[in-house]
Formats: C-alpha cells, sequence, structure tokens
C-alpha cells in the first residue's frame, strides 16, 4: 500500500481546478481533494454555443465526481465556509473540517451586477449559473418558433462573452430565416466601442460581423435602471427587451477567514507573490479568475482568462512539488499568448496570437482545438 505524504487540497473546479488537478493527479506523493459547491464543472468559454442550442448540456459540462473517482481523487461537494489559514484547514458548511499540506484557491468570479443600476439583482440572472444558462436557451427557442413579431434580445456588455453570445444568438436567428423584424439582438457598451481596451483590429473585426448580423450597437450610454420590460440608459433612452442578459464584468467571492493579512484588490481577487502564493503563506496558492498576478510581458495585471488559468495551475503545480521536494521554486514567467473570439457561424472567428492577426477558418479551428484539449482532460 502507498504511503501518503502530503495532503493538497484544491478548492474549486472550474479551468485552474481542474488544470491544476491534471497536472497532480498522477504523483504518488500526494492525496488530492476536490472541493466544489457544484456536482459539475462548466465549461464557460462555449456558453454561447449552449444558449443558441448549438451545444447540449453535456457538451459544456462535466461530472466532477466521475472525473474523481477515475483518477484516485476525493471529492466533497459542498460549500467553503472558511478558511483557518493558521492551522491548516478549511471547513464546509455541514461543518466538515478538511486538513491540508497544501492549499490551492480556485473559486473564480461572480457575475458583477452594479449596485448603482437601479433594479440589476431583480431582473438579472447570472449566467454562470446552469439553472440560469437553461432559462435563457428555453427563452430564446421559444421565441424562435413563437409567431409574435419584435422579440428583443438586450446584451449589457460589448467584452467579448456579451460579443459572442450576441453573435451566436444573430447568426441562429439569420439561419432559421428570420430578420431583426422577428427577434432583434442588441448590445449596450458604456464605452465607445465594443470590445474596449482590446486590439483594434479585434474591435474592426467585431463590429463588421455584428453589421453583417444586423445586431443594434449602442455605445457610450450605460445602463441606469432596469424595469420589467425596458432598460433606460445614462441618458434617458429606454430600449425595450424580451430577453435580457447582463454580461459586463466579474468580481470575487471571497471564502471568509481568520486572519486579516491577506491581500486582495477592489476587485475582491487574491493578490500573490511570484511563485503563486497567497502572501504571507507558502503553503497556500490561488490560481485562475480569483488572482490578482501580473503578465510579466505587458507590466499589466493578467486578463483573467482560460488560458490564464491553464498556465497558471501548471506553474503553481510545479511550485507545489518543488516545494515538497526542497528544489527551488519557479517565478512568475506567464504572459498571455493571445485571444480567440468566436463571431457566430461555422467559419466566423477572429484572433490575435502571439502578436498575429488572424481570423476566418483558422481562427475557429484554433478555438476548437484548445475546447477539444481541455475536454480529454475530463473525459
Amino acid at each position: 500500500m502507498k504511503k501518503i505524504n502530503f495532503k493538497v487540497t484544491i478548492i474549486g473546479g472550474g479551468y485552474a481546478g481542474i488544470s491544476i488537478l491534471d497536472k497532480l493527479k498522477n504523483n504518488q506523493q500526494l492525496e488530492l481533494t476536490l472541493i466544489d459547491k457544484s456536482q459539475t464543472h462548466l465549461l464557460q468559454t462555449h456558453l454561447h454555443k449552449y444558449l443558441s442550442n448549438y451545444y447540449s448540456k453535456q457538451d459544456i459540462t462535466f461530472d466532477h465526481k466521475k472525473y474523481c473517482i477515475q483518477n484516485n481523487i476525493k471529492f466533497i461537494c459542498n460549500d467553503v465556509t472558511s478558511i483557518d489559514y493558521e492551522n491548516n484547514y478549511v471547513t464546509t458548511k455541514e461543518s466538515q473540517i478538511n486538513y491540508y499540506d497544501y492549499l490551492v484557491v480556485a473559486i473564480g468570479m461572480t457575475s458583477f451586477f452594479p449596485k448603482q443600476i437601479k433594479n440589476v439583482l431583480e431582473y438579472t440572472k447570472d449566467i454562470k449559473n446552469i439553472n440560469n444558462l437553461d432559462y435563457y436557451k428555453d427563452k430564446f427557442q421559444k421565441m424562435l418558433e413563437s409567431t409574435s413579431m419584435n422579440n428583443n434580445i438586450v446584451i449589457v456588455g460589448g467584452g467579448v462573452s456579451g460579443i459572442q453570445i450576441a453573435c451566436e444568438y444573430a447568426y441562429t436567428i439569420n439561419k432559421k430565416g428570420f430578420d431583426s423584424h422577428k427577434i432583434q439582438v442588441t448590445i449596450i457598451e458604456g464605452m465607445d466601442t465594443l470590445l474596449p481596451g482590446l486590439d483594434p483590429f479585434l474591435i474592426k473585426k467585431a463590429e463588421e460581423r455584428c453589421k453583417e448580423l444586423n445586431i443594434n450597437v449602442v455605445n457610450n450610454y450605460f445602463a441606469s435602471e432596469i424595469l420589467g420590460d425596458k432598460v433606460i440608459l445614462s441618458n434617458n433612452r429606454e430600449i425595450s427587451y424580451d430577453m435580457l442578459l447582463f454580461v459586463i464584468g466579474a468580481s470575487g467571492n471571497l471564502i471568509p477567514t481568520n486572519t486579516d493579512s491577506i491581500k486582495t484588490n477592489t476587485r475582491n481577487q487574491l493578490i500573490v507573490d511570484e511563485y503563486y502564493r497567497v502572501t504571507p503563506y507558502k503553503n497556500v496558492f490561488a490560481i485562475g479568475d480569483i488572482t490578482e498576478a501580473q503578465d510579466t510581458k505587458t507590466k499589466t495585471s493578467q486578463t483573467p482568462t482560460a488560458q490564464s488559468a491553464r498556465m497558471q495551475a501548471e506553474l503553481a503545480a510545479q511550485n507545489i512539488l518543488n516545494d515538497i521536494n526542497n528544489t527551488t521554486l519557479i517565478t512568475n514567467n506567464i504572459s498571455n499568448k493571445g485571444i480567440l473570439i468566436d463571431l457566430g457561424g461555422p467559419n466566423c472567428a477572429v484572433g490575435r496570437l502571439f502578436n498575429f492577426n488572424i481570423s476566418g477558418k483558422l481562427a475557429l479551428w484554433l478555438k476548437k482545438l484548445i475546447y477539444s484539449l481541455h475536454n480529454k482532460k475530463l473525459r
């Protein structure tokens, strides 16, 4: 019988959590535990494909318990209510205590709904919740099957997720032979362009695609109030809707702790050191969207993406093993390699990788390749 030397607990079974498990699962020195409040892993990079009914639930969700059984990992399906960093244990909702030698916090972030927008919580749903995805998916299908005209889908947020959802919806509408008189898709983005902050090539291609798909784009005005059938903008303009999606960012949902020494930023992300450790605890790592870390090339904060999560997971996994073996830890060497954006349709995608612009079939093929590689970890 093998001797277990080190207990490693991972909180969060999202992209980062699964990626670090994949790197550690075959190490005989480790006893791995995954704690997640959900039974399923949700592939958030392809939610737009599920919302349009192009992907099934099986394409974007994977069973945590099945994965853990296959890989000899202990799985606890529960909320973590507190972390005791001083005494090396976490407590779940049922007061179950789980001790660790190393802890990895990979809890991700939740959708951000600004409180200054009146009624925002009353009329919006978090699309990162699978039940809410089902709500939006079913509602869209009913719109397609209905005989009524002048339906309106409003998406607040013109970032990557908002663009992908809008283009996927609009492409599906067009493919069914409908036009904007049947269902009008509108994007509301408070900045002066779509994809604010991204490369001009990506912005140009996204704006061109929205025009091709007859997507109504409203720039420069923020949502200030939500009512049951309309969004009121900061210039008092009213935009009616039959279905409303908010995709304007995310915020960390930190786990309570018994110490005030943990450093966080204004988005409730954990600030880590150059080894991805949560200061001042040398046996606690944080990876994924919950983490604020520096992009070593741009010297700015890393963008919370699946790509960053995977690279952070690989580095943190190696540093856990290096620490166990008393060898030098690897410093942060992560820089974003680029981005790929699905613009709806079989050959419509755009990207910028290693400072090269790509679009069309190649961009879409690369996005599908990344999807399939991640799936292999879970099948």
